[in-house]
Formats: structure tokens, sequence, C-alpha cells
């Protein structure tokens, strides 16, 4: 008997996208990239976290979005396309200040 599962990502909010999303962690089924990630994201914890995250004039990716993939940062917008796993821990965070 097969024992499929269906794939999960852990999302995990900073500053900000903790804020607006109301949780600090969260598992997301079913999306094979980072931008289909966003997507279920804006999905699931609504208008608030999609202003903080999109442009909402032109639906663009805003400049202070960054993500790590376990661990490594990802380049945005141009690495969208970036495949994700099952397992796999996805952070997205603010500017990081430092002095």
């Amino acid at each position: 008997m097969s024992r499929d599962r269906c794939m999960k990502v852990k999302v995990k909010f900073i500053g900000a996208f903790r804020d607006a999303a109301g949780v600090k962690e969260a598992e997301i089924e079913g999306v094979t990239n980072i931008d289909s990630l966003f997507k279920a994201l804006v999905k699931r914890f609504g208008e608030k976290l999609k202003e903080e995250m999109f442009d909402p004039k032109t639906n663009r990716l805003l400049d202070w979005v960054f993500v790590s993939l376990n661990g490594k940062t990802i380049r945005l917008p141009e690495d969208l396309d970036t495949s994700l796993k099952d397992g796999d821990v996805v952070v997205i965070y603010p500017p990081l200040a430092g002095g």
C-alpha cells in the first residue's frame, strides 16, 4: 500500500511579515516553487500580508522582501522559480539593520 503524503514546506515569518500573517510560522502544502508559495501565503493569510509583500499598483514583489531557503538566500525576483521540496524551510524577513 502506497503511503503518499502531500509535500509540506515550513514557512517562518520575521518582523512585519510575522505581524501581517499573525503567526510565527506555518506549514504550507502543495507548492512547487517560491512563486507558488507566495500565492498560497496570500491566499491563506489575506490582504494584510499581500500589502506587506506586494506593490498594490503593480502587484510586483516589494524590494524589502527577503527570503532564505534552508539557510541560503534566494534572490528576488530572479529566483521566484526556485523549486521547493518536502521538508524545506523558508524564512521571509525584512532587511536586517545593523551597526
